[in-house]
C-alpha cells in the first residue's frame, strides 16, 4: 500500500494550459472584437500551476499497480471507495538522470510527457485536454533518490474548477470512450480567445466558452516545436472544422472558434503540444452550445 512519499506533479491542462491564444474569424459582438494576442510566458516557465504533494519517503516496494486507486493520503483502496487518482502506469525513470535529484523542472520534462500518453490510453480517447480528467505524476524524493530509486507513476485525476483534485468514486477507465466526452467537458467563464490563463466553471451555468471534442496533436514533445504560424494555420483549419460539427451551423455570427495551443519550448517539451479547439459565444450562455444549429443563443 502506498501510505507516504510522494512527489507528485497534476498536469492541468486545462487551467490555462495552453497560452497562445487564437483569433477568431466571423464577426462577433464589441466583447470579442479586438484582436487577441499570445500572452508573454518569457521566462519560459510551464503556462500552468503545477501542485506538488509531498509526504515523506516510499520505496520501491511500496508502489501501487495499474488500476489501483489512491486516496488524498495517497493510499491504495478500493476503487468503490471516495479516492483522487487512478494509477495508469507504473515504470522506470528515464535514463540520462543526474545523480542528485534534479530540480522540478527537469523532473516535469522527463515525467509528464510518458504520463499524458498513459492518461490518453486510459481514459479510452485523445480528449482528455478538453476535459476535468488530468494525469498526475510521481516520482521519488531526496531520500528514496540517493538510494538509487528511479520508479514513476502516473496517475489519473478529475479536477474542479481551481485545479484541486476531486475525490470520487467509480473508475476513470474509458471514461472517454464512446460518448463519454459531455461529462467532463470544460468550459471557461473567461473568454478563451482574450484571457490569458483561463478561469473555469459548470457548462449548466453561465460561461463564455466550450472546449470541443477532437484535440489535435501537433507533434511529440521530443520533435521540434512548430513554428506560431504553422499552428495557428493548423488551428484555424481544425478548429473552423470541429466548430461546424459542433453547432450544427457554419452560418451563425455570434459563436465563433477560437484555440489554445503550447507558447514556449519548454511547454512543449513537457508534454503540452496539443491544439485545444473552443466554441466562444458573444455573451455568457446558460447551456452547451452543441447542437444548437440556428438557434437563438440561451439564456
Amino acid at each position: 500500500m502506498v501510505r507516504q512519499g510522494w512527489l507528485a506533479v497534476i498536469v492541468l491542462a486545462f487551467v490555462g494550459m495552453v497560452a497562445a491564444c487564437g483569433r477568431p474569424t466571423m464577426d462577433l459582438s464589441e466583447a470579442l472584437s479586438v484582436t487577441p494576442s499570445s500572452p508573454d510566458n518569457a521566462a519560459g516557465d510551464a503556462p500552468l500551476p503545477m501542485p506538488r504533494v509531498d509526504s515523506g519517503g516510499v520505496n520501491h516496494d511500496a508502489l501501487p499497480a495499474v488500476g489501483d486507486c489512491i486516496d488524498a493520503d495517497h493510499k491504495t483502496i478500493a476503487c468503490t471507495q471516495p479516492h483522487q487518482g487512478e494509477v495508469t502506469l507504473v515504470g522506470d525513470l528515464p535514463d540520462g538522470l543526474p545523480s542528485a535529484l534534479p530540480d522540478d523542472t527537469t523532473m516535469t520534462r522527463s515525467t509528464l510527457p510518458q504520463c499524458r500518453d498513459a492518461l490518453a490510453d486510459f481514459v479510452g480517447g485523445k480528449d482528455a485536454d478538453a476535459t476535468d480528467i488530468q494525469a498526475w505524476a510521481f516520482w521519488p524524493q531526496a531520500d528514496a533518490w540517493t538510494q538509487g530509486e528511479r520508479w514513476l507513476v502516473c496517475a489519473a485525476t478529475q479536477i474542479d474548477s481551481a485545479g484541486n483534485p476531486l475525490t470520487i468514486t467509480g473508475s476513470l477507465r474509458r471514461a472517454l470512450a464512446g460518448a463519454g466526452f459531455d461529462k467532463y467537458q470544460t468550459c471557461t467563464v473567461s473568454s478563451p480567445s482574450h484571457s490569458q490563463t483561463l478561469q473555469f466553471g459548470s457548462c449548466d451555468k453561465p460561461h463564455l466558452g466550450e472546449a470541443l471534442p477532437g484535440v489535435q496533436a501537433l507533434g511529440r514533445s521530443t520533435d521540434p516545436m512548430p513554428a506560431t504560424d504553422v499552428i495557428n494555420q493548423v488551428a484555424r483549419d481544425r478548429c473552423s472544422q470541429e466548430l461546424v460539427s459542433y453547432l450544427g451551423t457554419a452560418s451563425r455570427t455570434d459563436i465563433t472558434y477560437t484555440w489554445r495551443a503550447p507558447d514556449t519550448r519548454q511547454a512543449w517539451a513537457q508534454g503540452y503540444t496539443n491544439l485545444i479547439c473552443y466554441a466562444e459565444a458573444a455573451r455568457p450562455v446558460g447551456t452547451r452550445l452543441e447542437h444548437i444549429g440556428n438557434g437563438p443563443l440561451p439564456s
